[in-house]
């Protein structure tokens, strides 16, 4: 049974394809808040899905029931969803994927969707996460990205991830694509543990910023810039009222304002990078040419 329902193939130019999943990667579901808004932002229309009966284990993630306008009981099942999105003043297009992290069969949703990016010709794959960190929540929103592809690494000065231990469905993802030598960058937001507030308007914010620069779109962030401020307010306000987690955030506070910064890991800004990012995809595709050609 093919398992992704396909309404129109999208006609794109060599498009990137950004990826976000709720669950174990998105804390504060920073991640998929910021691919939800820079599709909403970007007018991205559905035209692939991928079926979540064999996915999940519905005693664990239960499908939702809700009422319509005419007092009509609906069924909305873990969504896993692609949309297309042109970027007219870019050279590529992108393509958006919003889904929830699946609890079975992972090596095969996984290649479903490798199988889709090859029949649109995706150039590129860029993953979104977030993590829950000791950082303290005014401070400016850590971002971290990492490369599985050695000379993109190199080129954007992000080094290749140490991390070992249990992962999720991101890090199965990104090996697939290094195993199919398809270029893709992981960036990561960090968020404060101690703030069990979803979504994280700031930590989305600043996901959209870097993703802005990094691929080269132009969005309206000032809803963000909005609630990222009652954000850091609401949590001042919160930790008025308990002395023993306040007292925890100013040591925090502390020593943000006296570490310096880690350099290693960290996501370069600006517009060197995406252009670094340009040229090297375009070295990779006139390489790839000339072996089709030799």
């Amino acid at each position: 049974m093919d398992y992704i329902h396909i309404t129109e193939m999208p006609d794109l130019r060599s498009p990137t394809l950004l990826l976000a999943f709720s669950g174990w990667n998105d804390a504060s579901n920073a991640a998929t808040t910021a691919a939800s808004f820079i599709r909403e932002e970007l007018g991205g229309s559905e035209f692939a899905s991928i079926e979540s009966d064999i996915f999940y284990n519905f005693q664990d993630t239960r499908p939702l029931v809700s009422l319509d306008e005419e007092g009509q009981r609906q069924i909305a099942w873990p969504c896993n969803t692609f949309y297309a999105c042109r970027t007219p003043h870019n050279d590529h297009d992108l393509i958006l994927f919003v889904g929830v992290e699946p609890h079975l069969q992972w090596k095969q949703f996984t290649q479903i969707i490798y199988s889709l990016a090859q029949k649109c010709g995706v150039r590129m794959a860029v993953t979104l996460g977030a993590l829950l960190a000791d950082v303290y929540h005014r401070s400016a929103v850590r971002i971290t990205g990492s490369s599985t592809n050695l000379e993109l690494a190199e080129r954007l000065g992000l080094k290749r991830s140490g991390y070992e231990g249990p992962t999720g469905i991101v890090g199965i993802l990104n090996n697939l694509f290094k195993d199919q030598s398809l270029p893709a960058v992981s960036i990561w937001a960090n968020v404060p543990h101690y703030v069990n507030v979803t979504p994280n308007p700031k930590a989305a914010l600043a996901l959209v910023r870097r993703l802005s620069e990094f691929l080269m779109i132009d969005v309206n962030v000032s809803e963000l810039e909005t609630g990222s401020t009652d954000f850091d307010d609401k949590v001042d306000q919160a930790l008025e009222s308990n002395k023993a987690v306040k007292e925890y955030v100013e040591e925090l506070k502390h020593r943000s304002e006296t570490e310096e910064e880690e350099e290693s890991g960290g996501l370069p800004s600006g517009e060197d990078v995406a252009r670094e990012v340009e040229r090297f995809l375009r070295e990779r595709e006139r390489g790839n040419n000339g072996d089709a050609d030799s």
